[in-house]
């Protein structure tokens, strides 16, 4: 079901309602509403699975002109059963009535390279899992896998005085990620294009640490 602007507004007003912005990664990436979160339909899964969105969940989309009725397909099909519609024109009506928008600044991997050494504000915050942050990371990065993110305590040490770059495993879940801080009004933030495999290209720039176990000694003299 399509909304006007008018109906879309009234309906956001509810704060239990969810703006989700199905659009592709490029076009959100430009620019979106304000506390919308990028879900298309192939990271709906980690929005479930992270307890961002219910099949209950009260929901009104932002889609693409072209995909709106397979995207809506999906949903409907997947049994979310409290969708109220879609924006009638999609962002491009939400701009055209010069309402207010937010963006996503992306950066490239050579360029988090270049700012690391010298901005001592700068935080690489690694969304990956916890079994592979381990494996290895950028040195002083801070891990906050995604799919604890879907907590907003989660979020409680990340604040403005910080410059923080998202990475993910390759940077599909990138947006999702950054539309979660920007919700919890965390913005001053930026998305590294390619995420870890974007690092592996040029890793000889990077300090790369590994997790290493604690000793099992360690474990033991605990319990004594």
């Amino acid at each position: 079901m399509s909304l006007s602007l008018a109906t879309f507004i009234e309906v956001i007003e509810d704060e239990s309602v969810i703006i989700v912005d199905a659009r592709p990664i490029a076009q959100f990436m430009e620019g979106y509403i304000p506390n919308a979160l990028h879900i298309t339909p192939a990271t709906a899964k980690y929005a479930i699975a992270m307890d961002i969105i219910r099949k209950d969940s009260p929901l009104v989309f932002i889609l693409e002109d072209a995909i709106a009725a397979e995207t809506m397909a999906y949903f409907t099909k997947a049994a979310f059963t409290n969708i109220k519609g879609y924006l009638e024109g999609g962002y491009a009506s939400w701009l055209a009535a010069s309402k207010r928008n937010d963006l996503v600044i992306d950066v490239e991997i050579d360029e988090l390279a270049m700012d690391l050494p010298f901005d001592e504000y700068l935080m690489v915050l690694d969304c990956r899992t916890e079994a592979d942050f381990d494996k290895g990371h950028i040195k002083d990065s801070v891990s906050l896998p995604l799919a604890d993110m879907g907590d907003p305590g989660s979020m409680s040490e990340l604040d403005e005085h910080f410059n923080i770059y998202i990475l993910t495993e390759n940077g599909d879940n990138s947006s999702l990620a950054a539309s979660l801080l920007k919700k919890q009004g965390i913005h001053n933030i930026r998305v590294v294009v390619g995420g870890w495999e974007a690092v592996q290209t040029i890793k000889d720039k990077f300090k790369i640490e590994v997790t290493k176990a604690k000793p099992a000694s360690d474990d033991l003299a605990l319990l004594n």
